[in-house]
Formats: structure tokens, C-alpha cells, sequence
């Protein structure tokens, strides 16, 4: 079964407003922090929405030495840490062959994946995954970030990060570094 990607379907499980760059990367720290080998995430937003900010406040989460970047041109790249992140952009593939090829599951063994666009090559993505999607209010720059789980596993993740986000909030800005 592949995921659903609409979110009218489900109520939201967590939905966080981010009016700011480092908000937006805190949560996607807290993420990082709950990401266990084997888990997914798929990224949804317009361009310019902060997909990458999280994904590098992911990558930071897990203590990776290597700060995220858009992977693009590349389409996937990697970031060693407590748990290892395959971080894959398929904004520039050119069909769902593209796709397959790349063999995501493959990278969920001993890894985490991390998808932005996944709207593009819904076919070739774990149907248990943590889908977030980011909108941006044009008249005020802020983010509606609604991140909703796909099964058991990705709510487990859920719960988690819902957790150490909270943390984070409850102790302050100073003290989430």
C-alpha cells in the first residue's frame, strides 16, 4: 500500500506555526532526535517553504557532523550521525522509474529516510511514514507545519518528536542549543 498523500483525508495529529527559520529547524531538531533507523518522513511545501531547514534541523537532531543541504542536483544525500539520514529530493526526477531506481526502501535498513517532494513519486514511498506538510502564509511569512502519521510506526515517531518539541518549548530558546 503507498501513502495517501492528501491530508484532507485525516485530521491532523500536530500542527505547529513557525514564524521564523529557527522555529522551523527546532522542530525539525526534535524530529531528528525521535528518528530511529528504519522510520521515513515525507516533506511536502511550496518552494521556499523550509523543507531543507527542517531536514537540517533533522540531520542536527541525530548529531550529524554535516550540516544539510537541498540535494537537488543530486538527488539524495547522505548525513552520518546516531542514525543515519538518506535525505532525497525528488523535485527534478523525470517519472516514477526515476524513482524505484534510486531504491528508498533500500536506505530505510540501516537508515532513516528523509523525502522532500514526495507528491512526485508517491509509488516508490513506504506507505507507514510521517508526512509533514509546510504551507506559507503570503501575508505573513509564517508556516503552518501539520505533520500526520501513516501507521503505527510513523505515530510512534509522532509521539516522540511531539515530545521533545514540547521539551524544547517548555525551556526556552537559550536552552534548545
Amino acid at each position: 500500500m503507498r501513502p495517501d498523500l492528501s491530508l484532507s483525508a485525516t485530521a491532523p495529529a500536530l500542527a505547529v506555526t513557525s514564524g521564523s527559520e529557527e522555529r522551523t529547524e527546532l522542530l525539525g531538531r526534535a524530529i531528528g532526535l525521535a528518528l530511529r533507523s528504519g522510520d521515513a518522513v515525507l516533506i511536502s511545501g511550496e518552494l521556499g517553504a523550509g523543507k531543507t531547514c527542517m531536514v537540517r534541523g533533522m540531520a542536527e537532531g541525530t548529531g550529524s557532523p554535516t550540516a544539510a543541504r537541498s540535494p537537488t542536483f543530486v538527488l539524495v544525500n547522505e548525513y552520518p550521525g546516531r542514525v543515519r539520514l538518506s535525505h532525497c529530493d525528488l523535485y527534478r526526477i523525470s517519472g516514477p522509474d526515476e524513482v524505484d531506481e534510486l531504491a528508498l526502501d533500500e536506505r530505510m535498513h540501516d537508515g532513516a529516510l528523509i523525502v522532500e517532494w514526495p507528491e512526485l513519486g508517491p509509488s516508490a514511498l513506504p506507505s507507514d511514514a510521517l508526512l509533514i506538510q509546510i504551507d506559507v502564509d503570503a501575508h505573513s511569512d509564517e508556516r503552518t507545519i501539520v505533520l500526520t502519521p501513516r501507521g503505527e510506526r510513523s505515530g510512534r515517531l509522532l509521539s516522540r518528536a511531539a515530545a521533545v518539541f514540547e521539551a524544547f518549548d517548555m525551556a526556552g530558546p537559550e536552552q534548545t542549543r
